[in-house]
């Protein structure tokens, strides 16, 4: 059993308990309680624990989470922070990696049910402090959205963002950003919705506006950008219409005489923080906007059920039980190349079908003349291609080894400069501490502050010590994860002999861990392995 200690202190002053201190009385209570005697130390001098930004408390939070400990002691609760929300969630950390928490001072350990109780009172207090902060949120959003102003960000395509100025109720001047159509970018947003309508489908939109060559900052549209446009509230009317609809909807919504059938809608908190994927429209916050709204509320509606009704009638099978290679296979063009024309036996089985690429098909062969690639056979070339390889197996080792014997002196090198950087770290901390016993024998005052200098000056040194101490020690684990990788990569080839008696789902999980890409020339298959390059063709 090993267990961590973590120490901290603000300052370098003779009051209080020294980060030693700590670390003693730490190793003192584990030796008795838990009968350890393998320490990992972790030190912060010099830093406050109203945030989490200290190199030691990562590196034990980087540690923990790669499990090198069992247990974490400190001295004090407030030594790991004194902000109760990222207490909690070190915490919480602990409690998945399976890693006790110990506080000698208030006896604070999670090892026992008094102290997984503390533990349960801490989380309520963080889960009251995370929604209130939540709560206030929502209130600054919905204040926000009542002033239509332009938050900033990607704007809309089809409107510039100009920063004007406004009254508040209290006579302040405020600066805020407003909306201004772009006349031909409108032009073109107005287009997408009516060839949605008359079209029905992103695709079809899409392959619309690249056969008569309208383009959005010199590119072509793509089906992502066109549902962004034709989902976005921004270009719909404000009016007693959609009024309703998103009501009906459930989003926080202005009074209904705000939408005064002229302006465009904001919409706030639309998108997840984290993911940045789209909200359910029942958690979006609407405002009107100071901008002119340019699609009718009724076309905007209807683009909003039509796409809802395609995405509930999407088939989600795609070609999963029928191709080896996609989403692997590329065109010459740079697109991706699906699988079609297919035809089945009288039993379900397939019979054939063939690869072509989706730039082709959308453009009717306008801006990709690649011919169609047969599935069955290519599927099985590049089995073969990758069989060829393996059985090869010295020709194999000489391509991997070269990169192995890398990692070796790399890791031999890195070690060098692990013990050269610890070594000065040690003298510079023995340094501290000598200067930390002069202030303490001295009685000079403007002495001590010339050396309290000098100590925050050297402790500067020794944190940059530090962090290349970590980035040198993060080398050596990239190094090995990356040697790792290509021991897997052997024993993946290894499998590759026998392929063909797998299932196919098998087959399929084994060459995409072991293809980077396919790409058909229209002559040639070109196969491209990961960390290995070799190409191999077929007419």
């Amino acid at each position: 059993m090993k267990a961590a200690i973590y120490s901290r202190k603000s300052k370098f002053t003779g009051t209080g308990e020294s980060t030693q201190n700590q670390i003693d009385l730490c190793k003192e209570y584990a030796t008795n309680y838990f009968n350890i005697s393998d320490f990992i130390i972790y030190e912060d001098e010099g830093f406050s624990g109203g945030n989490t930004d200290r190199p030691q408390y990562q590196k034990m939070i980087a540690d923990a989470i790669k499990k090198k400990f069992d247990v974490l002691l400190c001295y004090r609760l407030d030594r790991i922070s004194r902000n109760v929300l990222d207490f909690s969630k070190t915490i919480e950390m602990l409690q998945t990696n399976h890693i006790s928490f110990v506080s000698i001072r208030e006896q604070f350990d999670t090892s026992t049910p008094m102290g997984r109780a503390m533990m349960y009172i801490s989380s309520v207090f963080a889960q009251l402090e995370r929604e209130t902060i939540a709560e206030r949120i929502k209130d600054n959003m919905e204040r926000l959205a009542l002033t239509g102003r332009w938050l900033g960000g990607k704007r809309p395509y089809g409107y510039r963002s100009k920063q004007i100025q406004s009254i508040d109720i209290e006579g302040e001047k405020r600066k805020l950003y407003q909306l201004f159509p772009i006349q031909e970018e409108i032009d073109v947003v107005r287009l997408i919705f009516d060839r949605y309508l008359e079209l029905g489908t992103f695709s079809k939109v899409e392959s619309y506006l690249i056969q008569n060559n309208i383009k959005r900052t010199g590119s072509f549209f793509n089906k992502s950008t066109l549902s962004y446009i034709l989902r976005n509230p921004v270009y719909c009317i404000a009016d007693k219409l959609s009024y309703e609809y998103f009501k009906s909807r459930g989003a926080s919504i202005p009074s209904e005489n705000e939408f005064n059938g002229i302006n465009g809608l904001m919409a706030y908190s639309k998108r997840c923080e984290n993911t940045w994927t789209v909200r359910e429209e029942k958690d979006w916050i609407l405002g009107v906007g100071k901008h002119v709204g340019v699609i009718s509320s009724k076309d905007w509606i209807q683009v909003q059920n039509i796409a809802e009704e395609n995405h509930s009638k999407a088939i989600k099978t795609g070609t999963s039980s029928i191709s080896l290679i996609t989403p692997l296979l590329k065109c010459k063009c740079g697109e991706t190349m699906k699988s079609s024309s297919i035809q089945k036996n009288t039993d379900g089985s397939v019979k054939y079908f063939y690869y072509v690429c989706r730039r082709k098909e959308r453009t009717n062969s306008g801006l990709c003349d690649n011919i169609n690639l047969n599935g069955f056979e290519s599927d099985q070339e590049v089995v073969k291609s990758l069989q060829e390889l393996a059985l090869n197996a010295e020709s194999l080792k000489g391509l991997l080894s070269a990169q192995m014997k890398s990692f070796d002196i790399q890791k031999a090198d890195t070690e060098d400069k692990k013990k050269s950087i610890a070594g000065e770290m040690n003298k510079k901390k023995a340094m501290i501490e000598k200067l930390v016993q002069s202030i303490a024998d001295s009685s000079n005052t403007a002495a001590s502050k010339y050396i309290l200098e000098k100590i925050n000056i050297v402790d500067a040194e020794v944190k940059e010590l530090e962090k290349d101490l970590a980035s040198v020690e993060d080398r050596v684990e990239i190094n090995l994860l990356q040697k790792l990788n290509f021991e897997i990569t052997l024993d993946l080839f290894a499998r590759v002999v026998d392929i063909g008696n797998l299932p196919f789902k098998d087959q399929q999980t084994l060459i995409h861990r072991l293809v980077d890409k396919v790409v058909w020339d229209g002559v040639n298959i070109h196969v491209y392995p990961k960390d290995v390059r070799f190409t191999n063709s077929t007419t």
